[in-house]
C-alpha cells in the first residue's frame, strides 16, 4: 500500500500528510496563499518541515533534519485503520469481515506493528457508534466482536460492572457466551437451589438457544445469568457450566431443577455429583401429551399403579403408558419368585421425575421461575429471534428491573404467595 503523499487524520479531525516515511501536521498557510506548511508530527523534538502546493498538492520542498527515523511500516497501519474507519460507515460488514478485507495485503513490516483484532474492532463499533449507526448483525458466532459497552452493566449511576461474565472467545465456531451480574459472585455460595431452563425462540440469529439460570436467595427466586448457546450437545452444556464456575466460583447448588434434556441434566450431575437432579413436572406431562394427548397421574407405588393402569386404560392409551414405563421407570426385564419386579434403568430415575417428596416438603414441583423469565424477556424484545445487540440491551434493562425487585425484597417485603390454584393443588395431592 503506498501512501506517500497521502493526506491522513488525527483522531480529532486535523489534517496529515505522509512523505517519504515520516508523517507531518498541518501548520498553517503562506501569506500569499499559495503553500501548505506541514510540520513533523513530533512537535518539539524535531524541526523538519515540508511545504506543498495548496493549488495542486504536490510537494514543494522538505526543510530542516528529522530528528526521529523514517517510519513506514507505521504510516501503513495508520492509513489502513483509517480507510478500516471509512468502510465501517460504508457498510454493514462485521468488524472481522472488515478488519480481513482492509488488512488483506499488508506488508510484512506492517504486520509487525499491527494492533490486535479486538483493538482494530472496538475501533470499527466506536466509529459506528459516534455517527449513530446500528450495531452490524453478526453473520457468524465465530466472527462476533462485541463492544466494551455491551460487556458492562451500570448498576447505578457511574458505577459499572462486568456483565459479560463468560466468553469462548472469537474464532470459537462453537461459541458460547455468558451474561449476568458479576456481582452475584458474592452471594452465590449461600444459594441452595438453582433452576436451569432453556427456549428456543428467544435466542439471538447463530445461536441455538438460551438457557436461563435461576437461583433462590433468601426464598426469592431471581434470574442470575442468560448463556447463548451454539447447540443442545451434553458437551456444549458441560462447557457452559465451567463459564458459570470459572464467573462464580462459589456456586455449588444442593438441588438442581431442570427439564428433561438428557445432556444438560448429565452435564450437571457430573459438576455436582452430590446435588439432587429434579426434573420439572410440566415438562414431564408435556413429554406425555406429545406421545397421547393425556396427563397420567403418578403414584409413589409405580410398579402397582403401572399394574392398574394396564388394566384399566382404554387401549389407545397404551402406547402413552408404555412410554413413561421405558423413559421413566424401566421396561419389564422379568418378575422375581417373590413377586419382585427387574427393570431396565430408565432414561430418567423418579428421584429426578418424581414430586411426592417435593409436594410434601413445599418445594416448587415445577420450573415456572424461568418460564417467568422467558416471558419477561419476550415482553421486552417483543419479537423472537432480536439480534444479538437489541438482546443484550433488553437483558440490561430486565436485570435493572430485578436489582430493583431485590432491593424491595431486602428491605423487608415478601416473596410472593404461592397462587391459589396451586396451592389448592398441594392440598389435594395431600
Amino acid at each position: 500500500m503506498n501512501v506517500n503523499g497521502e493526506e491522513l487524520h488525527t483522531q480529532r479531525g486535523k489534517r496529515k500528510r505522509a512523505h517519504e516515511g515520516y508523517v507531518y501536521v498541518q501548520d498553517g498557510v503562506s501569506k500569499n496563499g499559495e503553500k501548505q506548511f506541514w510540520r513533523c508530527q513530533f512537535l518539539g523534538a524535531c524541526r523538519a518541515r515540508l511545504h506543498t502546493s495548496l493549488s495542486t498538492g504536490e510537494v514543494v520542498k522538505t526543510h530542516g533534519k528529522h530528528s526521529d527515523e523514517p517510519n513506514p511500516a507505521a504510516i501503513e497501519v495508520m492509513a489502513r485503520r483509517m480507510y478500516l474507519k471509512k468502510k465501517a460507515l460504508e457498510t454493514q460488514e462485521t468488524p472481522l469481515q472488515l478488519i480481513e478485507s482492509v488488512f488483506e495485503r499488508t506488508t510484512q513490516a506492517a504486520k509487525f506493528v499491527l494492533p490486535s483484532s479486538e483493538t482494530l474492532s472496538r475501533s470499527v463499533n466506536r466509529a459506528r457508534k459516534k455517527s449513530m449507526r446500528p450495531m452490524a448483525t453478526p453473520q457468524d458466532r465465530a466472527s462476533i466482536s462485541i463492544p466494551d459497552e455491551y460487556t458492562m452493566y451500570e448498576k447505578e449511576p457511574g458505577s459499572f460492572e462486568k456483565f459479560l461474565i463468560g466468553d469462548t472467545g472469537e474464532g470459537d465456531q462453537r461459541r458460547i457466551l455468558l451474561f449476568g451480574r458479576e456481582a452475584v459472585g458474592d452471594w452465590i455460595g449461600y444459594s441452595r437451589k438453582a433452576y436451569v431452563d432453556g427456549t428456543f425462540s428467544l435466542s439471538p440469529p447463530c445461536f441455538y438457544q438460551i438457557v436461563a439460570i435461576l437461583a433462590e436467595r433468601n426464598n426469592f427466586v431471581i434470574p442470575v445469568c442468560y448463556a447463548l448457546l451454539p447447540d443442545k450437545s451434553q458437551a456444549t452444556y458441560a462447557r457452559m457450566i465451567g463459564l458459570i464456575c470459572q464467573a462464580w466460583p462459589s456456586f455449588n447448588p444442593a438441588v438442581i431443577s431442570t427439564d428433561y434434556e438428557k445432556g444438560l441434566i448429565n452435564s450437571f450431575i457430573a459438576a455436582f455429583p452430590e446435588a439432587q437432579i429434579h426434573g420439572c413436572l410440566f415438562h414431564l406431562v408435556q413429554n406425555l401429551k406429545k406421545n397421547s394427548g393425556i396427563s397420567i397421574c403418578l403414584a409413589v407405588h409405580i410398579d402397582n399403579a403401572i399394574a392398574e393402569l394396564a388394566i384399566a386404560l382404554p387401549q389407545e392409551l397404551m402406547p402413552a403408558l408404555k412410554y413413561f414405563e421405558d423413559n421413566y421407570v424401566g421396561s419389564l426385564l422379568h418378575i422375581l419368585p417373590d413377586g419382585s419386579i427387574v427393570r431396565r434403568d430408565p432414561l430418567f430415575s423418579s428421584s429426578i421425575w418424581s414430586v411426592y417428596w417435593r409436594t410434601l416438603e413445599g418445594d416448587s414441583r415445577t420450573n415456572n421461575y424461568a418460564e417467568a423469565a422467558h416471558r419477561r424477556l419476550q415482553t421486552e424484545f417483543g419479537v423472537s429471534h432480536p439480534n444479538l445487540w437489541r438482546f443484550i440491551d433488553g437483558l440490561k434493562k430486565v436485570q435493572h428491573h430485578r436489582d430493583m425487585l431485590l432491593a424491595r425484597f431486602e428491605s423487608g417485603a415478601q416473596p410472593p404467595a404461592k397462587r391459589k390454584k396451586y396451592a389448592n393443588i398441594d392440598k389435594k395431592l395431600f
